[in-house]
């Protein structure tokens, strides 16, 4: 079992290291106060349902480990263990929770901790337990993960109030500390105290101490989480199949939110389908089939909340296996055999778009970074069969007998990989190996078990994949860039990935190295380096296509009004927030706008 410390690169990056926001600012999270039908006409009481595949037999109630910990990969983990802040997409800025506000001065982020909020063991949520949770965090985060190696010092001056000083700070470099959730020095006290003790002894993450650390903290099997959230899971209450949560009085907006009561049900997919038919749900994330979504229309009630994308599957290339993809030609003819509108219309129905764009970045980011002018310069791989042959005659390729044949004159094939049970991908694989069969070239669609496709990513272990592009993890330009260049692309014996040569020439920016274009979009010392940066990524993924952006994902989450809730609130601006990251149901319900019928 692993936890957000002992963890692959590739994880870390995932959980972590994707985080970057250049503003510090923020509004404190505020809402409708709690009240009955005699305060403000708003009704309390009830509860809300939602739906995640748990696993009590196999999950622990260590908030530190935070792939194994019961619910705290779900989104209902906001409602119980509360992180510092939820980002507003949209408004780029820090709605704070457990933090009452941050701020910069100079080198040091000075962090308020929210007074009169209790733990759900009665003590108060202080400074001390934000210190042991940065501690561990510090000393658990290898030096190239984001935010924590660059925290020199922590100190807590008075109750509420923590300082952590960073070497060399960028704009975004704090959005990992915002966004962590912290634990109870009353559960984890006595580690949390060695993690700042080992730190002041200067132990640094990779020594024999840390990792004797890193398993102690692994090895805390706590019977019930502590938690700071307006709601604490009753124990009592659940089973197997139920998690109940129930109201935890003195905890974050407890005196906000409207509901007494939480009920998760465990199920996958294929379940939440069904519950959601039988209107047991009040939302579900859950990604459903098209036809499953044609059965949504015929449920009572039932809405479509649609937030945007900032990510969508495509094409990854394994350059080392299939060395001709090297040639741009050949990659922008395989992009022109596809059609992007079909693909995504028979893998996603209608919760996708095509990128008009195609550079890389999702569409929602193209637009705030380029102006119009600058847009209508991209080259958009629409179908067109006749512009992918002339390609290809280009690249020295012949057609022979109605097959493709490489300069070499040996037959080109491929052999696309999908997921098993991830259904869009499944059909995306489908998909394009009957386009490219049709198109001439000898192509094989098959699935690779849902445990581990990483892991098969990372290795090498494939010719072509369906596979992510855009930004899946953060709300900030720099992780398109990341996601497209390098992710899986160690380029090690260990980690081959894509061996995709990040030194690179672009048409119109000559000679670029990639890999520190993307450092610079991250890191560079203000925001309008970082943006421009961002800017050339998306000129180069445009020009030179290193993979295929076939469709983006437009989240579509089915919720039901009028059974157990009111009207949900569509008109706020989190609604652009990604719904995995920073719900903005979840933060409806935290805040008061989501209440009982």
């Amino acid at each position: 079992m692993t936890s957000q410390f002992d963890i692959s690169r590739r994880r870390l990056l995932q959980l972590m290291g994707l985080t970057a926001v250049a503003a510090t600012g923020g509004t404190a999270l505020v809402g409708c106060a709690a009240g009955d039908d005699d305060d403000g006409g708003q009704k309390s009481g009830g509860e809300f349902t939602g739906v995640y595949d748990f696993n009590r037999d196999t999950q622990n109630m260590n908030v530190a480990d935070n792939n194994g910990a019961l619910l705290m990969s779900s989104i209902y983990s906001d409602l119980f263990m509360t992180t510092g802040a939820i980002y507003d997409w949209a408004g780029k800025t820090w709605l704070y929770q457990l933090i009452e506000s941050s701020a910069w001065e100079g080198d040091v982020l000075v962090i308020n901790v929210r007074k009169n909020v209790k733990w759900s063991d009665g003590t108060d949520v202080v400074g001390a337990d934000f210190h042991q949770t940065y501690a561990s965090l510090i000393l658990n985060t290898p030096a190239w993960g984001d935010a924590w190696p660059f925290v020199k010092s922590i100190e807590v001056p008075e109750t509420h109030t923590v300082k952590l000083t960073f070497e060399n700070p960028y704009p975004g470099i704090e959005r990992p500390v915002l966004k962590q959730r912290v634990w109870a020095k009353s559960s984890h006290g006595v580690l949390g105290d060695k993690a700042i003790a080992m730190l002041a002894e200067g132990v640094k993450n990779g020594d024999d101490e840390q990792v004797a650390f890193n398993d102690e903290l692994l090895a805390l099997k706590p019977t019930d989480y502590v938690c700071s959230g307006p709601f604490k899971i009753d124990l009592a209450q659940s089973s197997d199949t139920v998690l109940t949560l129930v109201k935890n009085p003195g905890g974050f907006a407890s005196d906000k939110v409207r509901f007494d009561k939480v009920t998760v049900y465990k199920g996958d997919n294929k379940a939440a389908a069904q519950f959601l038919v039988e209107r047991k749900l009040d939302y579900a994330t859950n990604a459903f089939t098209p036809t499953e979504h044609e059965t949504f229309a015929a449920v009572p009630g039932l809405a479509l909340l649609e937030t945007p994308g900032y990510d969508g599957a495509g094409l990854m290339f394994n350059y080392a296996a299939k060395p001709e993809l090297k040639d741009v030609r050949v990659r922008k003819a395989l992009a022109y055999a596809i059609d992007f509108e079909q693909v995504g219309k028979i893998a996603r129905g209608k919760t996708f778009y095509v990128s008009k764009y195609h550079n890389g970045l999702p569409d929602v980011h193209s637009e705030e970074l380029f102006a119009a002018d600058q847009l209508a310069k991209f080259e958009v791989f629409g179908f067109d069969t006749a512009k992918a042959e002339a390609l290809l005659n280009e690249a020295g390729w012949t057609k022979k007998d109605g097959a493709w044949h490489l300069p070499s004159g040996e037959k080109a094939s491929y052999e696309i990989i999908g997921v098993t049970g991830w259904n869009d991908f499944e059909l995306t694989a489908t998909q394009v190996q009957e386009a490219w069969t049709a198109f001439g070239i000898e192509t094989k669609a098959s699935n690779v078990p849902a445990d581990n496709p990483w892991g098969i990513w990372g290795s090498g272990s494939f010719e072509v994949a369906v596979r992510h592009w855009g930004n899946p993890f953060n709300p900030d330009y720099w992780g398109s860039g990341f996601t497209n260049f390098q992710l899986e692309n160690g380029r090690t014996e260990e980690a081959p990935g894509q061996m995709l040569d990040l030194n690179m020439t672009s048409p119109t920016l000559g000679a670029v190295d990639v890999e520190a274009l993307i450092l610079t979009s991250k890191t560079a010392p203000d925001a309008e380096a970082q943006k421009e940066a961002c800017r050339k990524l998306a000129t180069i993924f445009n020009e030179l296509l290193p993979r295929i952006p076939i469709w983006g994902y437009k989240y579509v989450s089915p919720a039901i009004e009028g059974v157990r809730v009111e009207k949900f609130d569509t008109a706020h601006t989190t609604n652009k927030n990604q719904v995995y990251q920073d719900n903005p149901v979840i933060l409806s319900v935290l805040d008061g706008r989501l209440g009982p019928a």
